[in-house]
């Protein structure tokens, strides 16, 4: 008979958890706040008019030995890359056109409330990205996947686009 007076004692106390869980969380509702960062003024976008087209930028790079190829296309701009996706290279569109695609030529730097948004950096001494811009064409050299011939690669982005 106690062994049976156990097993209703320990039923009672398991029911009793499982209608104190449901009271806390059938009438408790967090209310989920998404952390949001003021965007920034401006869209970040150096060029006024449309200089160059993908094509360009494809002859230019392929005259310093860096093949391109297609990678997207989306409102007023065309991505194209080389084989190890070392190189991201943007041709850009009408400017006012790209703005309100939303487009912001920013990254976002801090962690919570320090979050900020920042320009991309020019060189590699970090491992993000680096970037660089002539009229309406951005490059975007990934420093990780270029390790340690990062500063060749950017040499070879400054070239390519003086033939630009």
């Amino acid at each position: 008979m106690s062994v049976v007076r156990g097993h209703l004692f320990s039923l009672a106390v398991v029911a009793g958890a499982l209608v104190a869980a449901g009271v806390v969380f059938g009438f408790y509702r967090p209310a989920h706040r998404a952390e949001t960062i003021p965007l920034p003024r401006d869209h970040g976008l150096p060029y006024t008019q449309v200089s160059f087209k993908a094509a360009d930028a494809r002859r230019a790079f392929a005259a310093v030995g860096i093949t391109l190829g297609p990678r997207s296309r989306m409102t007023g701009v065309t991505t194209l890359g080389n084989r190890n996706d070392i190189l991201e290279v943007d041709a850009f569109g009408d400017r006012a056109r790209v703005e309100r695609s939303g487009f912001y030529d920013y990254t976002t730097a801090g962690l919570g409330a320090a979050a900020h948004y920042v320009h991309f950096a020019r060189d590699c001494s970090h491992e993000g990205a680096a970037e660089r811009w002539h009229g309406n064409v951005r490059v975007m050299v990934d420093c990780a996947r270029a390790g340690s011939a990062a500063p060749r690669w950017l040499r070879l982005v400054n070239r390519a686009l003086g033939r630009l």
